[in-house]
């Protein structure tokens, strides 16, 4: 193999790239589905364009945004799938500590493809870290592990990567350089570039390559910049002053400066708490309600909530009837430590529009995120006034709603310099 003819100190970082995440996750569940022609969609509450198409779909004249009552007439074999982002989360999850039995420390290179339907809502196709999803490997101390062969390390990688998810390998002298060569390498295929070879292997790429903003990608080509060779040949000086941090920084890049470490994923714990309804699916608010209820009694009933954590965030995921997924992470204000704090604080934001799934639900699943020690809440001091005025204000509504006017007064000083009493106070009516 030709990965062999590399030293191993050429190379310090890996790249497992798996492109199409979200549609590759389908063909796990449907093998018969591999090399068809398939269509994404947007999910609930999106635009019903195309975001991701499969390369048999490219051939039939499939893009990104095209509306999807036009797919079907460019391609009647093609297979319209709907977002699962429960599922893609998992298997990312499922592959993340298989890697992690290969070389210890592994980060994911892109955020949960989960959250990728609450980026963009308008026509335009979908960004690509929703597309491909990677991981990188740090390679340093592993040399005897392996025999200094990046073939048994290749080896080793594919052999924990399901290869329907059509995984590509990278090898490089840093994390930008191992991911380009992934996403460069054939598919299910592999690609060495030796730190020798890092500034030829970039220079005839495209410069929207260069991890750079839309706008200053669009910037660069409207100035004639086409490829990374011709933005490494600018001044640096003026790529800082036109460009700021992330100019020096997609620079220094291109000229094959990266040392920007791997980090691992540091492990965080997270409360889970799941709930089937196989036999009785959630079809209405008021049994989520009540399943939402039971989940966050079986959250708090384990031991780490017992001992007084508190929660920052938490994230509902749903499996529905018709095949598909649906989640949403709700961030609180401040860290929560109580159940009945979370309850309200959850239902507060439920209460939003198009925040509960279209479909019922077969399996609700909520996690408990950011954890943290039990936090301590400021009483008001004169909390006992405070009800009282509330319990007054109460009153007043209810009698005005029964009579038409409230007959409820209020004291209001008037001319407090009068001897005469009934000059000095006047009573107004009192509004809540």
């Amino acid at each position: 193999m030709a990965s062999v003819l590399y030293c191993w100190p050429d190379v310090r970082t890996a790249c497992v790239w798996l492109p199409q995440l979200p549609l590759r996750v389908h063909v796990l569940r449907q093998p018969a589905w591999d090399g068809q022609p398939l269509v994404m969609g947007g999910g609930p509450g999106e635009l019903k364009t195309v975001q991701l198409c499969s390369p048999e779909a490219e051939k039939a004249g499939i893009r990104p945004g095209l509306p999807l009552r036009e797919v079907l007439a460019l391609c009647p074999q093609a297979i319209v799938l709907q977002p699962d982002p429960v599922r893609v989360a998992q298997a990312l999850e499922d592959v993340l500590p298989r890697l992690q039995q290969v070389v210890p420390a592994v980060e994911l290179a892109s955020g949960r493809a989960a959250e990728a339907g609450k980026r963009r809502r308008a026509q335009e196709p979908a960004p690509g870290w929703l597309q491909d999803s990677g991981l990188f490997l740090d390679l340093k101390g592993l040399e005897q592990a392996y025999h200094s062969e990046l073939s048994r390390l290749e080896r080793a990688i594919r052999s924990v990567v399901p290869p329907l998810l059509q995984p590509s390998v990278g090898f490089g002298s840093g994390k930008f350089v191992a991911s380009v060569a992934a996403r460069r390498a054939p598919l299910r295929g592999c690609r060495v570039v030796p730190a020798q070879d890092a500034v030829a292997f970039l220079d005839p790429l495209p410069v929207a390559d260069l991890p750079l903003a839309p706008d200053a990608v669009e910037r660069l080509m409207l100035l004639g910049i086409k490829t990374i060779g011709e933005f490494a040949r600018l001044p640096f000086t003026a790529v800082q002053a036109q460009f700021g941090m992330p100019g020096a920084r997609a620079w220094r890049l291109a000229h094959g400066q990266d040392e920007e470490p791997v980090v691992a994923q540091p492990p965080m714990p997270v409360v889970r708490a799941v709930l089937r309804c196989d036999d009785d699916p959630l079809a209405t608010v008021e049994t989520f309600q009540a399943a939402l209820d039971q989940l966050l009694t079986q959250a708090f009933n384990q031991p780490l909530m017992r001992r007084g954590c508190s929660a920052r965030q938490l994230r509902l995921s749903a499996l529905l009837s018709d095949g598909t997924s649906w989640e949403r992470t709700f961030t609180f204000k401040e860290p929560l430590s109580g159940k009945q704090a979370v309850r309200q604080a959850l239902r507060n934001k439920l209460r939003a529009a198009n925040m509960l799934p279209g479909m019922p639900t077969l399996e609700l699943g909520l996690e408990l995120l950011r954890l943290g020690p039990e936090t301590a809440r400021q009483l008001p001091l004169f909390a006992k006034r405070i009800r009282q005025r509330r319990q007054l204000a109460e009153a007043a509504r209810q009698l005005t709603a029964r009579y038409g006017q409230t007959p409820l007064y209020r004291p209001v000083e008037v001319e407090p310099w009068s001897r005469i009493p009934e000059r000095r106070w006047a009573l107004t009516p009192f509004e809540p």
